[in-house]
């Protein structure tokens, strides 16, 4: 798993350096600063109805809008909320300090969401900072209030109403309004904002109506099921911002600032040290932090994130303790690399996390659109000349599974799906039957008197491991592999612009699945969209049309199977491997929640559900101190969403118990 991307509408859901002498970590640099309290919360209540949905419901509301408008004392009345959803943060989680994480190896072209040149850390960021009308509980998939507090949808399913929250504040102090939705989905269609599957998606819709100061109201223009999960997703930007700026403007000017946002985090101008970190800071006057979807989240005063261009200097960073966790996305850093002291004697703690987070898809795309790339028997020959089994085995210690899906463990899966594997003697078939019959005289293939030579771009040095043997495989056989590493950033700009030939990256699942962001035909040819290989099938855009009006789920899978079928015999991939975990390894003061992780998240959970725990911090101080002092390792794999899966099932047929 090595770079990332982000689709682009993704529902967001909620989604100490080695002392000199001692090799301890140097506290003093840890950020550890609890502001209330100083140790986890043991005295709280756990029980969700000690925490209320909607805190002093009134309290912000306009005097002059009345109750049927949305106003003080609306009652709901004909209207669907949920005020009986579960908790998502642990009620233990102790507010403060300064949590230091790297991961990204060049600074973020910009910190928007929309538009060009976005990723992962873009959608990580906007989820802080902003918020949507509505979430999904990430255990149960339910919908829970968030910016607004009811909702309702009409018969015929193409109308829906929204009610805002009266207290809902931005962060320079101005209350939320239905006017706010109608120009943050204004922002959406403007051509401007070079968002062309964003557009594809809200130009769906009607123009919004701000029936008062808390009501608002949207019809889509198709009968289509993701019409809600779209809609109640939409980031809300405000109004009075808006009406300054259009869709062009906001490309250019806000790469380097954010607009002003409801969210519990805020990054200012001056949080933005260019080429080096960004600080993300907790908001104390955030308007919902007592609301029970926030309890025990959103838990650090600051977020620093640091540009560290080498990962293996990032693990190093982290070991002297300039950074408090890793991801360890290398297996072979996993079995062998994490025998240290400071992990046998729990200083450091590793834990395999597993959950139900959807897969996505990794591997290397290929741009159909250059030759000899758009012809599928080349293509094809080209994964069976990709030795992934040998790469699984050798390098990576067999701590993966083959992906052969674009859906890969997940109900969309064909299951008759062609299992490509390492065979030299079909992929020369294939070659020949395209026209790469004969050699030059350096043995290399030749067509035309044109020798067969691809390149792979890519952002992540450690690739270079498994594309080494690639490229030495593909000698053998007459096949030129220039390798061209580059930083993340520009990467994501020649995927957007569609200036290379094959490119490794993995894009991030989804739980519902939008298929027309990144195989609709339609988008094939513009820049800026998921698209980046240049799919195009009748079919296929025939099979999105009909999953988009298909409410029935089951049927939904069925249609989904089929279009994986396509995708995947389309070998735009060279599919590579998959697993249903998160690695990662930290510093032992920080407090979790049962899970580690929610149930549908990867490990970036870490920025929002883990917290400073002033106990552990003070026993890993003692431990730095004395080499005498054992910490215990812990447990090194967590299954405890297996495990809650399995009693789920349970209950739902007590007849198996």
């Amino acid at each position: 798993m090595r770079v990332v991307a982000t689709s682009a509408l993704t529902v967001f859901l909620v989604t100490v350096s080695v002392a000199c002498g001692g090799g301890g970590p140097d506290v003093g640099r840890s950020g550890v600063t609890p502001t209330t309290g100083g140790a986890t919360a043991v005295d709280v209540a756990m029980d969700k109805d000690a925490y209320p949905v909607f805190p002093d419901p009134d309290a912000g509301a306009d005097p002059d809008v009345p109750a049927e408008d949305g106003g003080a004392g609306f009652t709901g009345e004909g209207w669907e909320t949920n005020i009986d959803f579960e908790l998502i943060g642990d009620p233990r989680a102790v507010k403060g300090g300064t949590l230091r994480q790297a991961g990204m190896t060049d600074f973020p072209t910009t910190l928007r969401y929309y538009g060009p040149n976005v990723t992962a850390w873009n959608q990580m960021l906007q989820g802080m900072v902003y918020e949507t009308l509505l979430s999904l509980h990430p255990t149960t998939l339910d919908w829970i209030p968030a910016l607004a507090t009811h909702w309702q949808i009409s018969d015929d399913k193409q109308t829906f109403r929204f009610r805002i929250d009266p207290n809902a504040r931005f962060s320079d102090g101005t209350p939320v309004t239905s006017e706010d939705v109608v120009a943050s989905w204004a922002l959406t269609v403007d051509p401007g904002l070079q968002d062309p599957a964003r557009m594809l998606v809200y130009s769906n819709f009607e123009r919004p109506v701000a029936e008062s100061t808390y009501l608002v109201s949207v019809r889509a223009k198709t009968v289509n099921w993701q019409n809600f999960l779209y809609f109640s997703g939409l980031y809300i930007f405000p109004a009075h911002v808006l009406a300054t700026i259009t869709g062009e403007e906001y490309i250019r000017e806000y790469n380097d600032r954010m607009l002003p946002g409801t969210g519990p985090y805020i990054v200012n101008e001056d949080d933005v040290d260019k080429g080096t970190m960004i600080t993300i800071r907790r908001r104390p006057d955030y308007w919902a932090s007592t609301h029970r979807r926030n309890i025990g989240t959103s838990n650090f005063d600051e977020i620093r994130q640091l540009v560290v261009r080498d990962r293996n200097l990032e693990f190093e960073m982290f070991k002297k303790g300039d950074t408090d966790y890793y991801a360890v996305n290398r297996a072979q850093m996993w079995v062998e690399d994490l025998g240290y002291d400071n992990v046998t004697r729990g200083l450091n703690q590793k834990r395999k996390i597993f959950n139900h987070n959807p897969q996505g898809v990794q591997g290397i795309a290929m741009n159909t659109r250059r030759a000899p790339l758009d012809d599928v028997r080349v293509r094809k020959a080209l994964r069976h000349l990709f030795n992934r089994e040998s790469m699984v085995a050798k390098l990576m210690y067999n701590e993966y599974a083959m992906a052969d899906s674009m859906f890969a463990g997940s109900v969309y899966e064909n299951p008759g799906n062609e299992q490509i594997a390492y065979d030299p003697r079909q992929a020369m078939e294939l070659l020949a039957d395209a026209g790469w019959s004969t050699r030059d005289a350096q043995g290399r293939l030749t067509k035309n008197g044109q020798p067969l030579s691809i390149e792979i771009v890519y952002g992540d040095q450690a690739s270079e491991r498994f594309f080494t043997v690639y490229q030495e495989d593909l000698r053998r056989v007459g096949i030129t592999l220039n390798l061209r590493l580059t930083t993340f950033e520009t990467l994501v700009k020649l995927l957007d612009e569609r200036t290379f030939g094959m490119a490794s990256i993995a894009y991030t699942g989804s739980i519902f699945p939008s298929p027309e962001q990144n195989w609709l035909g339609r988008l094939a040819d513009e820049n800026n969209t998921n698209n980046i290989t240049g799919f195009k099938n009748a079919r296929a855009d025939e099979i999105i049309d009909l999953y988009g009006k298909e409410f029935d789920f089951d049927q939904r899978v069925t249609l989904l199977q089929e279009l994986d079928g396509l995708i995947t015999n389309a070998h735009h991939w060279i599919l590579e491997w998959t697993a249903p975990y998160e690695r990662v390894v930290y510093w032992n003061k920080l407090g979790q929640p049962p899970g580690y992780i929610t149930r549908i998240g990867d490990y970036r959970d870490i920025v929002t559900l883990w917290w400073f725990d002033a106990n552990r911090s003070q026993q890993l101080e003692e431990a730095a101190r004395n080499s005498s002092v054992d910490l215990g390792e812990g447990p090194s794999e967590d299954r405890y969403w297996l495990d809650y899966a399995q009693l789920e099932a349970q209950r739902d047929n007590p007849v198996t118990r």
